[in-house]
């Protein structure tokens, strides 16, 4: 258990900290003092952390001010012992009402009480997380489950993150998932019915027996398609009846899709598209052009944006008055007002104004019949312009969807890193399908179908928009992600409405909290997929939900907001304890060494108060920082084969939680994709444990653990050569330091010569602990997959020494107090990891200093004066010796 430390926040005016991460772990108190802009003001501080009864997001408690005098502002201070895990709000206003909400605040917060996770009853510290992600439906049946989950134990990993555990959908996406109350289906064989206790008692026996903790995604933001309650639960789908703003992006798809049909029936052979294949770029240009000029003129969509200039001009004259007229100025200019239902020629303008603005009178007229004339034909020059600039805003956004299906075409036909596609038909899109919907035999019947009831059965897909705001919901009114073709959509998927609030659609909040209870009571975490597409309000909702079963619940997400200040929204709303966070995405070693610095700890060297009071500051967000993502490319793909070993190195000195994905240690030189790949993993039994990099990974496992244990908490990383980078991981206690020089081999290309290359280190050798290197066993060898089981290449493997190297020499230098460390010999594709100690001169004055009488010490300081201070403190040797003084020792 964490000890009591005192963790002060001090509240000024104005502090608005939504986007500022406060972390304090259980049993720390958090003080709350009041700052100088509110010495002035009648300052009343409430939370909704639970400082009576249970936890509720939305009950909050005033906390009561303690001082030593009450007159005396500057000691106005309150306390909260923390206990209770979880995203806690704080806020304060100068109010006399008797329970001032939120919205009256005049700053505000969050805070972060990480939770404590345990192995044989002992706590885990969350920097020491090693765990592997394994794709659950490639495990197979649940019998087989303990021999393929038993190379996570041999590799030294102490927690597995499971993909979704559910039946999934006909893609057989590992994220598609069609009944989140039912597992998937593969787990079962004959005389074997998978069940949920089943696989509790397997995720209890490798917590309790082989000291892995287990975590499980949670798919909060869309379903299968097939999903069987969507057809009797509209609501819970965004579709044509509910979401009306959605037909013409539905139109548009439509006609995209009738295209591909038509291609593969071979309708336009003729004019250079052959049946069923489009895979050149001369192809997708005449598609372009049978999309803007055939297919789309057919959909009539600007008639679904556009005012009826006749009909609005009848109602115009109709209520033409001469008394009515109006010669000042008018405030306001015409617009077209969307119709909601989007029907055609449905939209309007508000004739309220335009009586305003076109009932005047006009000098050149002899008659008010002419002047009603005039005035009709004003409104009506005024209601065609308004229709030609819709027309032309409409075609922009058309021109812009166009584009993007040709883009996004040329990745997946054209594009050497793309997926290669050719075929074009029915059964195969030329684009990835924005929604799902009943089939009509032609395009007609589908613009038909758009005013029908069942258009409740076209809903939207869902996806991700690159580069768009995650705090916004792409698929409401206003946004124009659909019809733009900005979504990266997921075909097999249809994206959840869940509305601001359980009443909005109940089936949908009660099913999905059911789901995400279930899922905590299995599991000792949650990994939220997809959360920057989650509305925070229904995730926070499920946590608070999941917490309630597991209090302790470790929360893991990933996020692609390009933004740290809005990660900190999510994780400060969420309680979200550790980010994904990639290694892969780096783009050479500096980078790679970048994010180790980053995610890792504090700067070696940095000054912490080793009493129980520290100042409560701003962190960045607890990383899960991995080599590998299960939904990226092999390394081997990304970079080359060797680099496989000191990458995985490099992100295994991180200070913070850090994993990877199965498959990463035996090689696999492919994709395993959590979509298309079908095969099992292997067994124990089937694996040579010699081979790949096992036998390292389980070295690199067993280190982190330990440095994170043995309090390695501080953090330098040291860009040696352009492919060579140092991390030392160094523990403030002891003054001890290890040490990783990683040689990486990012590409093909061999960049550099090592012969006078070393590295000059504080300190002299402790220990060597261990090298290793990757070997190329069997030259030229090709890699061949096996039809049944994932496996890696056979041709390489790590080859570990520990206690001692051959690639490194040890200079000692004692007159300087420096340790020489020659690399000339370290090979790209290789790590060697030794342990450094103070100097036999600094271990002594370290004892020293362990064993000083503080009691002595501060009778002595509390008779100086400030000039003493002075004196003693900010006086450098050389200083203190031009007074007739140095350096000086207290005595015991």
């Amino acid at each position: 258990m964490t000890l009591s430390v005192v963790k002060e926040l001090v509240l000024e005016w104005g502090s608005n900290s939504d986007t500022v991460l406060y972390r304090l772990q259980k049993s720390n108190i958090l003080r709350f003092r009041i700052g100088a802009t509110l010495l002035g003001a009648k300052v009343r501080l409430f939370t909704n952390y639970p400082v009576r009864g249970q936890f509720n997001r939305e009950t909050f408690y005033e906390l009561k001010w303690e001082y030593s005098l009450e007159s005396d502002r500057t000691s106005y201070h309150t306390e909260v012992t923390v206990s209770v895990p979880g995203s806690f709000i704080f806020y304060f206003t100068d109010s006399d009402a008797d329970t001032p909400p939120p919205s009256t605040a005049v700053g505000n917060g969050f805070f972060i009480v990480d939770p404590v996770l345990s192995i044989y009853g002992s706590p885990v510290p969350l920097d020491s997380i090693v765990c592997q992600t394994v794709i659950s439906k490639l495990l197979g049946p649940i019998d087989l489950w303990r021999n393929r989950l038993m190379p996570a134990k041999e590799c030294g990993y102490n927690m597995v993150h499971f993909t979704p555990i559910q039946a999934l959908g006909s893609s057989n996406s590992a994220y598609s998932i069609t009944d989140q109350l039912d597992l998937n289906p593969v787990f079962s064989s004959a005389g074997n019915q998978a069940t949920f206790e089943k696989v509790e008692e397997i995720l209890d026996e490798l917590r309790d027996e082989h000291g892995i903790l287990s975590i499980c995604d949670i798919v909060l933001n869309h379903t299968a398609n097939e999903t069987v309650w969507l057809a009797d639960q509209p609501a819970a789908t965004y579709n044509l009846v509910n979401s009306p703003h959605l037909r013409p992006a539905f139109l548009l798809d439509r006609a995209i899709a009738r295209m591909a049909q038509e291609i593969g029936e071979g309708k336009w052979k003729e004019i250079g598209i052959p049946e069923g294949i489009v895979d050149t770029a001369e192809q997708l240009e005449i598609i372009r052009k049978l999309l803007l000029e055939t297919y789309i003129p057919v959909l009539r969509l600007e008639e679904l944006f556009l005012v009826n200039v006749d009909s609005l001009v009848d109602e115009f004259s109709n209520r033409l008055s001469a008394d009515s007229t109006r010669s000042g100025q008018v405030m306001g200019h015409l617009k077209i007002i969307q119709d909601p239902e989007f029907r055609r020629f449905g939209s309007r303008v508000d004739l309220d104004l335009a009586l305003d603005i076109f009932n005047v009178g006009h000098s050149n007229v002899s008659s008010e019949k002419e002047r009603k004339e005039a005035c009709v034909n004003n409104f009506r020059e005024c209601l065609q312009m308004l229709n030609r600039a819709q027309r032309e805003e409409l075609q922009i956004h058309l021109s812009v969807a166009v584009d993007n299906v040709i883009k996004g075409a040329t990745y997946e036909r054209l594009d050497p890193t793309g997926p290669k596609k050719y075929k074009c038909d029915i059964k195969n899109e030329f684009s990835t399908p924005y929604f799902t919907c009943p089939e009509r035999k032609s395009l007609i019947d589908e613009m038909e179908l758009i005013y029908e009831p069942q258009g409740s059965l076209c809903m939207a897909h869902n996806g991700w928009v690159m580069g768009d705001d995650p705090l916004r919901n792409f698929a409401l009114p206003g946004s124009n992600v659909y019809l733009r073709r900005e979504l990266v959509a997921w075909g097999d998927s249809v994206k959840l409405r869940f509305g601001e609030k359980p009443e909005d659609s109940p089936f949908l909040w009660k099913y999905m909290e059911e789901y995400t209870t279930t899922t905590a009571r299995l599991f000792d975490g949650i990994r939220l997929d997809n959360c920057h597409s989650t509305p925070i309000h229904v995730a926070s909702y499920m946590l608070d939900a999941a917490r309630r079963i597991r209090p302790d619940l470790y929360v893991v997400a990933e996020l692609f907001t390009s933004s740290e200040d809005k990660d900190n929204i999510f994780v400060n709303n969420l309680g979200i304890t550790s980010l994904i966070r990639e290694g892969l995405s780096a783009w050479d070693s500096h980078e790679l060494g970048r994010l180790v610095y980053k995610y890792g700890g504090k700067p070696v060297g940095a000054f912490s108060s080793p009493s129980g009071y520290k100042t409560l500051r701003g962190e960045v967000a607890h990383a899960l920082f991995l080599d590998w993502t299960h939904d990226n490319p092999s390394p081997v793909e990304k970079r080359t084969i060797e680099d496989m070993l000191p990458s995985a190195g490099l992100v295994s000195m991180a200070s913070c939680a850090v994993g990877s994905n199965r498959g990463y240690d035996e090689l696999v030189p492919h994709h395993i994709h959590v979509v298309t790949e079908s095969r099992s993993y292997s067994d124990l039994q089937r694996m040579d444990l010699d081979s790949g990099m096992l036998k390292a990974r389980r070295e690199l496992s067993n280190l982190h653990i330990r440095l994170a244990v043995e309090g390695y908490t501080e953090v330098f990383v040291d860009q040696i050569t352009k492919d060579m980078v140092a991390v030392t991981r160094h523990c403030p206690r002891t003054r001890q330091s290890v040490i990783m020089v990683a040689h990486t081999r990012f590409n093909h290309v061999n960049w550099e010569n090592n012969l006078d290359t070393d590295l000059e280190i504080e300190g002299e050798l402790d220990e060597i602990l261990l090298e290793a290197k990757m070997v190329n066993t069997e030259p030229n060898t090709e890699f061949l997959r096996h039809d049944m089981f994932i496996n890696g290449c056979t041709d390489w493997r790590a080859e570990v020494k520990v206690g001692s190297s051959d690639m490194i020499k040890m200079v000692p230098k004692p007159d300087e107090g420096k340790l020489k460390v020659d690399l000339a010999c370290l090979v790209s594709g290789s790590f060697v990891v030794f342990s450094v100690k103070p100097v036999e001169l600094h271990r002594l004055a370290l004892k020293d200093l362990e064993n000083l009488d503080e009691d002595n010490m501060e009778k002595i300081v509390s008779t100086l004066g400030l000039d003493d201070v002075q004196f003693a403190l900010y006086q450098c040797d050389q200083e203190g010796r031009e007074s007739g003084f140095g350096t000086y020792s207290f005595q015991n």
